[in-house]
């Protein structure tokens, strides 16, 4: 009987220490690669860019305090923060033209894109632009350069330009 007890009360604790740790929780999502190398890099970078389009930055490594900054400013800090924020930005259809420039020694991943913001808003929690307007057709082109260490997102630094008028803008980039 008293082993039976003991049994019981383990299998709450393991059972509970399940619940505690599901990503359901907050669990930190583990990245799909954890080497430092160009693919893996890209692969954490690519994930948040999909996430910016999905509004769902639910399977995005950050790391527990990854920090943004957008525009020279502190926009969020900590992992749930930066998936909140996703969920805000204004409704896109893509990134384009999507270039990445990798430096394996610093664990850096510059990107430049273009987000297409087609001017509708499917949802009205969503962000307008910075100075208050509501979207209108616009490329934004963006820069943004990613921290990415063991496969987790640790910094990620914005730079961008709105092109108002047209969600077919275009780089001008050379191929």
């Amino acid at each position: 009987m008293h082993n039976q007890i003991k049994l019981f009360y383990v299998t709450v604790v393991i059972a509970m220490g399940g619940c505690v740790l599901s990503p359901a929780f907050g669990q930190q999502v583990k990245p799909d690669c954890i080497d430092d190398n160009r693919d893996c890099m890209i692969s954490a970078a690519e994930a948040y860019l999909d996430a910016l389009i999905t509004h769902d930055a639910s399977n995005v490594p950050f790391a527990k305090m990854a920090r943004r900054t957008e525009q020279g400013a502190v926009t969020a800090v900590g992992e749930q923060a930066l998936r909140d924020s996703t969920k805000l930005q204004p409704d896109m259809t893509e990134h384009a033209n999507t270039r990445y420039f990798v430096d394996e020694q610093t664990n850096n991943v510059v990107v430049y894109t273009l987000l297409r913001i087609p001017g509708t808003k499917a949802d009205p929690n969503r962000k307008s632009y910075s100075d208050g307007r509501d979207p209108s057709p616009s490329t934004v082109h963006l820069a943004e350069r990613f921290k990415v260490e063991k496969g987790l997102i640790t910094e990620i630094e914005a730079l961008f330009w709105i092109e108002d008028g047209t969600d077919q803008g275009v780089s001008n980039w050379p191929d």
